[in-house]
């Protein structure tokens, strides 16, 4: 190197720096090639999340959907039940229905709750949740079209009462076979209160059981209502129903100081409203449960007076009485 001249060195200086520049060039061009290819992997990588992404929060808002929609169906199928069957509550409306309708003679009224068979899994396990009914019997009378008939304490035959009992009773018997006793009253309102029980709600009470016969003049009104309800472990439906078969709307903490509740054999309590009323079947053979004991009495006393000729008695096929032409 000290051989070279001047010029030569010169000339070596030059090439050896335009080598590095040129080196220092393809390196840093391939580093950066390196870094846009790893930087290029990246990019694809985030696009390909992002997709993901998206699909998932796009499977997200559909699956939000479809829970909403199942959660509703499930309200709407638990709501097709009633929430909570109590037996006083089914038997009071039932009762109302028949009352408000017309059928105010009721022979009796039993309320049973129905076992329902357990809800089996494929597995051979047993669901806890369950079905659950109660069932309300009832036994109405018509009245028989001639025997006077009494609702309640109507007439009052009290010694409280305006009229005398024995005016009361001989006016009644007058009326015995005559308007407004003169034909049976209560098939047509048994059938209407029924029909309207039925149509309540028809997911959940179903009239099961209808029977009329014929009793010695009286119909006797036979049927089975059952109320449907489920029990559920985990319900997602608030039931707010307040229909008349689901909550108690009767009076609650009655003072039964004066003898409302209750019926003795003869009330003899002056405070009571039942005072003076004799509490009797004067036949258990005859039992007229739409009539007063007295009206069977009488019935008893002028069928026997007819010669037990029931015809006689109302005055069947008798010969109508004509009118008389005006005198001229």
């Amino acid at each position: 190197m000290s051989n070279l001249t001047a010029r030569e060195k010169g000339f070596m200086y030059v090439i050896t720096l335009l080598i590095i520049v040129v080196l220092s060039y393809f390196f840093g061009i391939r580093t950066l090639n390196d870094k846009y290819d790893e930087y290029k992997q990246q990019l694809a990588a985030l696009e390909e999340r992002k997709a993901y992404l998206e699909q998932i929060k796009a499977n997200n808002a559909s699956m939000t959907t479809e829970i909403k929609a199942l959660k509703e169906q499930c309200e709407k199928l638990e709501l097709s039940f009633i929430d909570k069957v109590e037996a006083e509550c089914v038997e009071q409306y039932v009762l109302k229905m028949f009352e408000t309708e017309g059928c105010p003679y009721l022979i009796s009224v039993t309320t049973s709750d129905v076992g329902m068979p357990a809800i089996s899994y494929p597995d051979g396990s047993v669901s806890p949740d369950g079905l659950v009914c109660a069932q309300v019997e009832v036994s109405y009378s018509s009245t028989d079209g001639y025997t006077v008939t009494q609702f309640n304490r109507e007439p009052d035959f009290t010694s409280k009462a305006k009229e005398p009992v024995e005016t009361t009773i001989k006016d009644l018997m007058g009326k015995m076979g005559k308007e407004p006793y003169n034909e049976r009253k209560g098939y047509e309102q048994f059938i209407s209160a029924l029909k309207k029980i039925n149509a309540e709600n028809p997911d959940c009470i179903k009239v099961d059981y209808i029977s009329v016969a014929d009793n010695n003049g009286i119909l006797v009104l036979n049927a089975t209502i059952s109320f449907y309800g489920a029990n559920l472990r985990n319900r997602l439906s608030v039931d707010n129903n307040k229909a008349g078969y689901t909550y108690w709307q009767g009076e609650t903490n009655v003072d039964t100081k004066g003898g409302m509740i209750g019926f003795p054999y003869v009330c003899d309590n002056e405070d009571s409203l039942w005072y003076g009323v004799t509490n009797m079947q004067f036949d258990p053979n005859t039992n007229k449960p739409f009539a007063p004991y007295w009206a069977n009495a009488a019935f008893r006393k002028a069928y026997s007076d007819s010669g037990n000729d029931i015809k006689k008695l109302i005055g069947f096929g008798a010969p109508k009485k004509t009118e008389e032409a005006p005198a001229t």
